[in-house]
């Protein structure tokens, strides 16, 4: 209920408290409009209905005039803008991640990709959880099996095994790596962004790994993808426990890596990075801020060219 409540402060009310010249000037025009109308009516059809409307119904018709005003200057909940000269798009949506249709979805995971969910391990609240919960129940037969196929088939020998884990997955992967699941026709793409402790502790929830989990990401769809619009979370943060970054971080890098990687291969038409409204409520960013870096990112992709000239993280090749 929150979110709702605070994305629809940031559709109607935030906008209204930053433009109010622009909202009583629409507001005018549209009475100026209306009485047009009525000028319209009388000289054409020597009739006075319109006016008549308004007389009688004044309350009414200026509270009608004021919602079609926030309507129409409302904020939106996604921003988009194209990368430089190119097709490919980039966009910021607020939403709730599950709820997306038409796109594949990144789901945040650990290291060893476990899904069991008894003791909090994985919890309901977490969007793995909520992913699980809505696809799959309580029965994850089906879903380790898919987890399973995928890293056999692309990380055949990329990991380690761990010896003090009985009831959890035993192997460990690097991060970056990602698992591909399909679940009623829409795929869901498993990445690795942190470790994981025998008790469901993440460990190792930094930038650095934020960042390399994101490159990873990108190398896998660039080779394995479908060349389907993509929706990542704000990974690491939340339930994830980030310890050196914070949202507006994330969403940086989300923006900027995907920037760097479509300058050598193609990964997507589209990827949305998708901001829970909750979460956004509690960040120290505004959502202005975060749309003007991805519209300076993607106006000024250039810069991104030279900053990637300098970056040593690079993501795990696909075996």
């Amino acid at each position: 209920m929150k979110s709702w409540a605070y994305k629809l402060y940031i559709q109607y009310i935030l906008p209204i408290t930053k433009k109010p010249f622009i909202y009583i000037s629409t507001l005018f025009a549209i009475v100026g409009g209306y009485y047009t109308l009525c000028e319209i009516e009388q000289n054409a059809f020597k009739t006075d209905f319109l006016i008549g409307c308004f007389r009688k119904n004044i309350t009414y018709f200026i509270i009608g005039f004021i919602v079609i005003t926030i309507c129409v200057l409302k904020e939106k909940s996604e921003k988009s803008a194209y990368i430089g000269s190119r097709d490919t798009i980039i966009s910021l949506k607020l939403a709730n991640l599950l709820s997306i249709k038409h796109s594949a979805i990144v789901i945040p995971t650990n290291t060893t990709f476990d899904t069991i969910m008894d003791d909090e391990f994985i919890s309901v609240k977490s969007i793995q959880g909520q992913f699980q919960k809505k696809y799959y129940g309580y029965n994850f037969l089906e879903l380790n099996n898919s987890i399973k196929s995928s890293l056999d088939q692309s990380y055949a020998n990329s990991f380690i095994v761990l010896q003090n884990r009985t009831k959890t997955n035993k192997k460990r992967y690097d991060i970056g790596t990602v698992a591909k699941v399909t679940q009623r026709g829409q795929h869901f793409y498993f990445l690795a962004v942190a470790d994981v402790s025998p008790t469901g502790k993440p460990e190792n929830v930094t930038m650095q790994n934020m960042t390399k989990a994101l490159v990873g990401l990108w190398d896998f769809l660039s080779k394995e993808g479908h060349n389907e619009p993509i929706t990542i979370p704000v990974i690491g943060t939340g339930r994830g426990g980030l310890r050196d970054g914070t949202l507006e971080d994330v969403v940086h890098e989300s923006v900027f890596s995907f920037i760097t990687k479509t300058q050598d291969e193609f990964v997507s038409k589209k990827m949305t990075v998708c901001i829970y409204p909750q979460s956004l409520s509690d960040a120290n960013v505004t959502w202005e801020d975060l749309c003007d870096y991805l519209q300076w990112q993607c106006k000024f992709n250039n810069e991104s060219i030279k900053k990637a000239q300098n970056s040593s993280v690079y993501g795990k090749g696909i075996n």
